[in-house]
């Protein structure tokens, strides 16, 4: 049962919902995903952006990814890397080595476009202050 705070705290969050792909960091990812966010972060560096993008596999080696992470990273499985431990702040360093972006990552999840998705979250917001 909440107490009178925490209830006037989530009249001002608005209701719960159950988001696809959320996925609690506990420690025990964090630690396995320690590895695989290590690289991902790398990739804000132009000459580790460059040795990807030539050289895959040479730069998960260099990194001591294991076959699981590396399977996750050569099929760009984002919802995967999330719940093994990366850190979502992470992938998103990596997108300039993906040649991705959070729209387009948000869609592929989804199975959608990304005019589809842009569509539907844009649906979802009517009525929110942030709505352009």
């Amino acid at each position: 049962m909440m107490n009178t705070e925490s209830q006037d705290i989530q009249k001002k969050l608005g209701p719960r919902i159950t988001l696809k792909g959320l996925c609690p960091l506990t420690t025990e990812r964090a630690e396995r995903g320690y590895r695989l966010t290590k690289f991902l972060t790398s990739m804000r560096s132009v000459k580790q952006r460059t040795f990807f993008l030539n050289d895959e596999e040479s730069c998960m080696d260099h990194f001591g990814l294991n076959d699981q992470e590396k399977e996750m990273v050569r099929n760009r499985a984002f919802t995967k890397m999330m719940e093994y431990g990366a850190c979502t702040v992470a992938i998103g360093k990596a997108n300039g080595a993906f040649k991705t972006s959070l729209m387009e990552r948000g869609a592929s999840e989804l199975g959608m476009t990304v005019d589809e998705f842009v569509r539907i979250r844009k649906e979802a917001n009517k009525g929110y202050i942030w709505q352009s």
